[in-house]
Order: structure tokens, then sequence, then C-alpha cells
């Protein structure tokens, strides 16, 4: 009994090791698999993120097998894990509700923590000298870990100071989300598409309060039974749901109207979502190409008809319709024609130099390389059957 004790405790802390290291390696292999830089960075930070509680979880499993539990050297990775957590987790929820170009996270998140707390340490030991016989042999740094590492308060309000502005970003999120039900297609502000990350941010909530409840009633083995399953189950969801791209499918346009407005509104949202108020109702070839042309609809794989009808303000059948007479093609094709020369311009840009085809060709909206291939044959041969001009040669 004693010996499957001993395996059962060990395995509580190595599965969330595990766990997150395989959710860091899946999220970091999809970074050069991206639709626009957000995406990519996004990404990226997930990996990070996870690495990250790998190391710390990997630190509660050196104190529990070290003989010396006042200070390992494990202790400053862990403590600094600790500090970027919770900003990481800031920054993937900051992505998740605004998939742009051009909104960038702040680096000064990244800067300040670390530099402020030395000096909040500092000043605690001038303030209140701790006692020398626990310190005894160890360096100012080591100490200063020690102190941060004990000390239930500071480390409640670093978790605290960024847990608190992502629950705020989410409530305004949704807030503004809301109040454009009057005027916008109710599907595309369910909050159904968007439940996962609600439960990501609880998860998250959970995972802070059990960290600190040792400290108040005492260490129990099902404390950190329930805390390491709610790592895992976060690590997990967070992971499928950055696979699937499942992020909130709102009209972000809406949402940040100053930031589109420095940006140039050349965020992936608003091209699929947002045309010029002078389209709406106004269904004339000119009015059509300027935007395709302006606001690159197509670069969203998954871009519909009935997204462009809503759109243009008209229903399906009068946008197919519409396509069909003035452009002889159907939408499929009108909107393939688009990627490939989406393509054909990225293909030949200096900076695209060093990128496989396949990711060129996810930046020119095609979900991958398959979908290329088939739009490129059929293009080919509806060039052939008309005889109006060469065939488009393949880039890849």
């Amino acid at each position: 009994m004693g010996v499957f004790a001993t395996y059962s405790n060990l395995m509580t802390y190595i599965l969330p090791i595990i766990c997150s290291a395989i959710c860091s390696v899946f999220t970091f292999f999809l970074i050069w698999n991206y639709r626009n830089l957000a995406e990519r960075k996004l990404r990226r930070v997930v990996s990070i993120y996870c690495i990250l509680i790998a190391v710390w979880w990997s630190s509660f499993l050196w104190h529990a097998r070290a003989d010396d539990p006042v200070f390992l050297p494990v202790d400053i990775p862990f403590a600094l894990s600790y500090i970027y957590i919770p900003i990481l987790f800031y920054n993937i929820v900051y992505y998740l509700t605004y998939l742009g170009d051009k909104r960038n996270f702040p680096v000064l998140n990244y800067l300040w923590p670390v530099p402020t707390l030395v000096i909040i340490l500092i000043a605690t030991t001038w303030i209140s000298p701790p006692k020398e016989g626990i310190f005894t042999g160890l360096s100012p740094l080591e100490r200063y870990t020690e102190l941060f590492i004990s000390g239930l308060l500071l480390r409640f309000i670093t978790a605290v100071a960024y847990i608190v502005p992502t629950g705020l970003l989410l409530s305004r999120y949704y807030k503004q989300t809301v109040r454009q039900k009057a005027d916008t297609d109710r599907k595309y502000l369910s909050i159904k598409s968007s439940r996962w990350l609600i439960v990501f941010f609880m998860l998250s909530i959970a995972i802070l309060l059990i960290a600190f409840l040792p400290s108040l009633v005492g260490a129990s083995q099902w404390l950190i039974w329930l805390n390491a399953l709610c790592i895992m189950a976060q690590e997990i969801l967070l992971t499928y749901q950055v696979i699937r791209r499942q992020y909130l499918s709102y009209k972000t346009s809406y949402l940040f109207p100053d930031n589109e407005k420095k940006a140039g509104n050349n965020s992936l949202t608003a091209k699929q979502r947002h045309a010029p108020d002078n389209t709406r109702g106004q269904l004339n070839r000119r009015a059509f190409e300027n935007y395709f042309s302006r606001q690159k609809p197509y670069l969203n794989p998954d871009f519909k008809l009935t997204d462009l009808a809503e759109t243009m303000g008209v229903n399906r059948t009068v946008m197919s319709n519409f396509i069909n007479q003035t452009y002889s093609m159907n939408f499929k094709r009108y909107l393939n024609l688009w990627r490939i020369r989406e393509y054909q311009t990225l293909i030949k840009r200096p900076s695209n130099e060093r990128k496989n085809p396949y990711q060129v060709m996810v930046m020119a909206g095609f979900k991958d390389s398959r979908h290329f291939q088939r739009a490129i044959q059929l293009e080919n041969t509806y060039k052939e059957q008309s005889h109006k001009g060469p065939q488009i040669k393949k880039k890849a």
C-alpha cells in the first residue's frame, strides 16, 4: 500500500509536466501554420505558457522529493515562471479576443514586474529584516527569491495583477458585442462559440485559488491532485481550441474602433465582416470589386456566400445571381481566383522567399495544399475549355 501511495503521489506531479510538454510541442509545431501574424504570436505564446507551467510544476516535484525545502536551485526559474504565467495568460486572452494584424501586446507587461518586485523585496527586507537563521549561507539573489516564494501576500498580488485585467477585458468584450445585436447578424454575436474561453478563465481562477489554499489550510494530497487536474484540463482545452482555430467570432472592428483607425483597418476580422457603408444595399460591380480589393475577405478560408450576402445587405440568392450574371462563374470559383492572384503576388515578395509554398497558400486564404491544387486544376480546365487565356502555372 505504501509503494502504491508513493507511486500515486509521484504520478500526480509527473502527469501535469508531461501534459504541459506535449501541449507545448503541439502548439510549437503550429507556429508556422498561421493565417496572420497575430495567430502566429498567439500560438507562440501558448507554447511558452505550457512550458512555464511545466517548469512551475517541476519545482513542486523537486521540493516534494528534496530533503532540504528551504532553498533549491530550481527556485529561481520557479519564481520567474510564477511571475510570468499570469502575464502570458493575459497575453493569450488578449490575442483570443482580437486576432488582428496590427494589434500587438505591450512589451512593457513583460518588463516591469521583475524590477518592481525587486524594489518591493529590498524595501521589505530593509523595513523588516528576516531572521538570519533560515537564510544563512544564501546569496542576496537567493534570499530575495526565497522571500518571494514564501511571501503569500506578495505572490497573490502578483497573480491578481494580471488575472483581474484579464477578467475586465473579457467583461468589456462581451458587453460591447451584446450592444451590436440590434444591427448585426446574431449568428456572429453568439457567445456559444466562446464558452470554452469562459471555462478556460474559470479554470485559471481555480488553479490560482488552489495554489494558495495549502498556505491557509495546510498541505493536503487531494489539493495537489485537484490542482494537477485543473492544470491538465486547462492546457488540453486551450491547445485543442487553438489547433481547431476556435477563436471568438465577433465583429471586432466595432469593438476597438480607435485601434482599427490606427491600424489602417487592416485586421483580418475587419476584412471578413466589415464593409464600407456605401457598399451596403448598393450591389454593383464597382462597389463589389472595391470591397474585395480593399477588405480582402477571401483571406478567410471559411468565408461563405452567406457571409458575403450579409455584408452586401442582400440575400444569398441575389448575391449568387449577381456573381453568375456579372462574372459568368459561381461564387466558389470567383473566390478562388482572388486567392490565386493573392498567392501569385505573395510568392514574389522578397519577404516570403524563405517561406515554403504551403505557408504562402495559407496566407492567401487556402485551407491547405489540396484546396490550392484543386483550385489551380479547375481554373486551368476552365481556361482550356474557353481558350481565353494561358494556363496558370503551379507555384507549388
